[in-house]
């Protein structure tokens, strides 16, 4: 079956070869095609680059003519200016001609209010004529050469006169001629504006003229641009041709070596499958455990509820009885002298029942926890009056250790006060318990980074690395000291579930030889700073 399929594949293989020949041919037609194309607008791109030509030689000699009208016009332009140059000087020679023929005729005004005066005058005299009739033969000839002044005056003035109002002919000449200036001038304005506007006319025809040239220049540059594109297509596909035949050799040695793929495949399927059997019981071993897991920790389950509902019982149970004897061991040693060889017995079970107490209350709370049953009473209070009370209970019990408290926080926090004091108290019990050859404990307690920071460092044994995130397990104990040192692995466990109820968190940092420091952290966002 393999062989006739290969041999299958491979009569697809080649009938595909075929067709990819026949398109291999329909595309060196094309291109023989787009070949005779190509010298067709080869043929025409001559044509229109001698089009261009001419059109170039009569740009050319349009802008000569546009050069020379330009000419003409600034030669206009220079003979305007002359005129108008002309022009001012006639005006200034009208305006000093005006202001001499306005000092004339002041001249003239003043000259006739002496004749005025003179008029005056002789009124006056006929006046003092008539009064002086009776002088009038005396002043007779005074009289009369008086007159003949007056007529020699007279007459000057008409002299004067004449020659004023010939003046003012002159003047009347002179503004006449100065009209007839201004009025050729102006006409010369009008010719000459004429002549510009037909100069601005022809220049808007030859812009237009030049705008279509260069229309027509753009248009034969992109004409040859489009014969440069369609050239460069045509080698495109002239080498996209060349590339389809060495695409098609390269799909033939690239069929070639799937049919010798398929042989192969074929090997790896039957691997494949072989492999894919023993995955197969792989799986079935591996679910086989998991079900062997799953009843293990239902049954460990099972167990440790069956033994927390024990403890619970026992602890119970224990509670009563031990009542009744710590009251009885209470009224013998109030009742013995502590003289007596009994006392020191006494004491021995007093300390005896104290640690049945914390034993059965570990276990107790251990159940509660177990069981999601603890419950905590938050209320407002002072946190450094936890960390000294703890610290002072602690040290009631020991005469061997000294309880520092080296630094304190001023703040009071919400939370439960008994299960705080209880954290701190087994700390300080389990700092005393593995410290047995040094007497000095301390306790730190600051605010840092929101949260209050709670440190109880001893200087006993220590810890090793890899006991230390074991200790929060339930009934844990590193075996180096489990023989020697008394517990059962509850204190750090209830402790640091206390903590996590309160949304805090521990930390351990030790070193064998030179002492622990368990650290807790509680955050302040219940607290209110004082």
């Amino acid at each position: 079956m393999d062989t006739q399929d290969l041999s299958a594949q491979l009569i697809i293989a080649n009938r595909d070869l075929v067709i990819c020949n026949r398109e291999n041919d329909k595309l060196t037609i094309a291109l023989n095609d787009a070949n005779a194309e190509l010298l067709l607008q080869n043929d025409e791109k001559v044509k229109l680059a001698k089009a261009l030509t001419i059109a170039n030689i009569e740009l050319d000699a349009q802008n000569k003519e546009k050069g020379q009208r330009a000419a003409e016009l600034i030669i206009a332009n220079i003979e305007l200016d002359f005129q108008n140059e002309e022009k001012l000087k006639r005006a200034k020679e009208l305006m000093i001609a005006n202001k001499e023929l306005d000092f004339q005729n002041e001249e003239k005004g003043k000259l006739a209010a002496e004749l005025l005066v003179a008029n005056i005058e002789l009124v006056f005299q006929n006046e003092e004529k008539e009064k002086r009739a009776a002088e009038l033969v005396i002043a007779y000839a005074r009289l009369s050469s008086q007159n003949r002044e007056k007529e020699e005056r007279a007459a000057e003035l008409i002299i004067a006169n004449s020659e004023l109002a010939f003046q003012n002919q002159e003047r009347e000449k002179r503004a006449a001629e100065l009209i007839i200036a201004n009025t050729e001038l102006i006409f010369q304005n009008k010719e000459k504006e004429k002549r510009a506007a037909e100069l601005i006319v022809a220049n808007t025809e030859l812009i237009f003229q030049n705008q279509e040239k260069e229309k027509r220049a753009t248009e034969l540059i992109i004409a040859n641009k489009e014969l440069v594109f369609q050239n460069k297509e045509k080698g495109k596909r002239a080498a996209e041709l060349i590339i389809a035949n060495i695409e098609l050799d390269f799909q033939d040695e690239e069929k070639e070596k799937r049919a010798a793929e398929l042989i192969i495949t074929l090997k790896e399927l039957g691997y494949q499958d072989e492999q894919r059997g023993k995955r197969a019981a792989e799986l079935i071993i591996a679910k086989r455990e998991l079900l062997v897991q799953k009843q293990y920790k239902e049954r460990r389950a099972i167990a440790e509820a069956k033994k927390d509902e024990f403890f619970n019982v026992v602890s119970h149970e224990f509670k009563t009885p031990l009542t009744n004897i710590k009251a009885v061991n209470q009224l013998l040693e109030r009742s013995v002298n502590k003289t007596d060889k009994i006392y020191p017995f006494i004491l021995n079970a007093n300390h005896s029942i104290k640690r049945l107490e914390r034993l059965i209350a570990d276990l107790l709370d251990v159940t509660k926890i177990n069981s999601g049953q603890i419950d905590l009473n938050i209320a407002e209070f002072d946190f450094s009056d936890a960390l000294v009370n703890s610290i002072s209970n602690v040290q009631q019990i020991t005469k061997r250790h000294e309880i520092l408290l080296e630094n304190t926080v001023d703040v009071r926090y919400s939370g439960d006060q008994f299960r705080i004091e209880q954290v701190l108290i087994n700390l300080l019990n389990n700092a005393i318990k593995y410290s047995p050859d040094t007497s000095k404990i301390l306790v730190k307690a600051k605010v840092e980074a929101g949260n209050i920071l709670v440190i109880v460092q001893d200087f006993g044994i220590g810890i090793a690395s890899g006991d230390i995130d074991q200790l929060f397990q339930r009934f844990y104990r590193v075996s180096k000291t489990a023989m020697v040192y008394q517990g059962v692995g509850l204190g750090l466990y209830i402790a640091s579930e206390i903590i996590k109820r309160h949304e805090g968190r521990f930390t351990i940092e030790s070193q064998p030889g030179k002492g622990s420091s368990f650290c807790f952290y509680l955050p302040l966002n219940q607290l209110t700073l004082n």
